[in-house]
């Protein structure tokens, strides 16, 4: 048994104002109450970003598609427009939700993203003005995030993480 700690396995995200980012903000907070995230997992290592997706890691192997439907029958899947203001920026550290329509996928930014994913950094879709929402910043626990980021992925584009990291819980402080 080792007399070191064991390295934090946490990582704390603060909240966008909901004056700023109102939609993408309570969609959020209604996917972390509603434990949607529960079980789920960090799936992708972009290089850029970290991405979470409703997809089992090995405690929870063969939920993946209860997972996705939760999401699903809720209908907290995504986000109903792209919603973005410029007091958030992509900057390292940042949360946001991918794709378009935005969700239930969220991603931590491993490098300043402002160009790539803010407004008009998306060229290949419909309205390349659009940018992906960023409704947070991790306050706390950064080693766990850049832990993540220096984990191995599978050979190909899509960047898939060899071994999925689970995400035990996720909680309102």
């Amino acid at each position: 048994m080792s007399d070191q700690p064991s390295p934090p396995s946490t990582f704390v995200i603060e909240l966008a104002p909901l004056d700023s980012m109102p939609h993408s903000v309570h969609l959020f907070l209604e996917m972390v109450s509603r434990k949607f995230w529960d079980g789920c997992s960090f799936m992708r290592n972009a290089h850029h970003v970290i991405q979470a997706s409703s997809v089992p890691y090995h405690k929870t192997k063969g939920t993946g598609p209860a997972l996705r439907r939760a999401f699903e029958e809720s209908g907290y899947q995504s986000v109903s427009f792209q919603e973005y203001h410029a007091d958030f920026p992509h900057v390292k550290y940042t949360v946001g939700f991918a794709g378009r329509p935005g969700g239930p996928d969220f991603y931590v930014s491993t490098v300043d993203n402002s160009r790539n994913h803010g407004p008009g950094g998306q060229s290949g879709y419909a309205d390349p003005t659009e940018a992906d929402p960023c409704f947070g910043k991790v306050v706390e626990g950064f080693d766990a995030v850049d832990r993540m980021h220096s984990m191995p992925v599978k050979p190909g584009w899509y960047n898939a993480m060899e071994e999925n990291v689970g995400i035990a819980y996720a909680k309102i402080l």
